[in-house]
């Protein structure tokens, strides 16, 4: 049993100690390490995946399935889910609904478009966390600025764009899956002064008892995307439900904060009974 880290966060410090109360340390393999393809160490083994680069998480999960071992979450779960315009395009292909979504592609001349656009939207790239450059744009003078800014990054997947019109700001759902089960959901509210409702940038978090459409949104959007473990956000706007993003390597301090559930014991748990398949 196997863990991938970046660093140890205080998710992976929770997950060792869940495995070792189990009877099981987990081998933690860093980022700094150097891998064959294939890697005989991971010959038949359990990768828990829980590199913070989304980069070095599809790499591993690669490199661990060219070495017959199992990567949790998939190859493909992770290639899909770090890419919000790859999740989007799976899930509508599915019937499930999104945010109404415009994608700009770089070099798409979007500021000849910008007063054509009905303010306010929300503009993001189709990767990174924590709420990293998405921003609430209420002016075309304003995106003009946002459009320009993102031109010079080096990446040219920042150099897209997602414009999307706003969905009750301020507050959203996260549910955590682990397997075919809902382990947690909870709502997450933006702090004052803030739109964004990421729990990383201060948001409050309290218990959510899903509905059945909420449950069945996040679990059937896990599976479409190939994730065994996910956080799928959702956003609710005049009487319908829209998955947001599904987060495949997702945090879960908040989560256990709001709901007093130890989602340690549960991955720890969904995991060993992985390996005695």
């Amino acid at each position: 049993m196997n863990l991938a880290v970046d660093i140890v966060r205080v998710e992976e410090e929770l997950l060792i100690r869940a495995f070792s109360m189990r009877g099981l340390r987990p081998t933690i393999i860093y980022s700094n390490t150097l891998y064959s393809i294939p890697e005989d160490r991971l010959s038949s083994s359990v990768v828990l995946v829980r590199n913070i680069s989304a980069a070095n998480s599809i790499y591993v999960a690669a490199i661990t399935e060219a070495s017959n071992g199992v990567a949790i979450n998939p190859l493909r779960a992770l290639i899909v889910g770090h890419d919000k315009i790859l999740t989007y395009s799976t899930l509508v292909r599915n019937k499930i609904k999104i945010p109404q979504s415009i994608i700009a592609l770089e070099n798409s001349r979007l500021e000849d478009y910008v007063d054509d656009i009905s303010y306010p939207i929300i503009d993001k790239p189709p990767i990174g966390s924590w709420g990293r450059l998405v921003s609430l744009v209420k002016t075309p003078t304003a995106f003009k600025e946002v459009i320009k800014h993102r031109s010079i990054l080096a990446n040219p997947q920042l150099r897209v764009h997602i414009i999307q019109k706003p969905a009750n700001l301020g507050s959203d759902i996260r549910c955590l899956v682990v397997g075919d089960s809902i382990a947690a959901c909870m709502m997450r509210k933006s702090q004052l002064g803030e739109w964004r409702s990421n729990a990383a940038l201060g948001g409050s978090v309290i218990p959510y008892k899903p509905s059945l459409e909420v449950e069945e949104a996040a679990l059937k959007s896990a599976t479409l995307v190939g994730a065994e473990i996910a956080g799928v956000d959702i956003l609710y706007d005049d009487g319908d439900y829209y998955v947001n993003e599904v987060n495949v390597v997702p945090e879960f301090k908040a989560l256990m904060k709001a709901t007093s559930i130890d989602i340690s014991e549960v991955i720890a748990s969904y995991t060993l009974n992985k390996l005695k398949r």
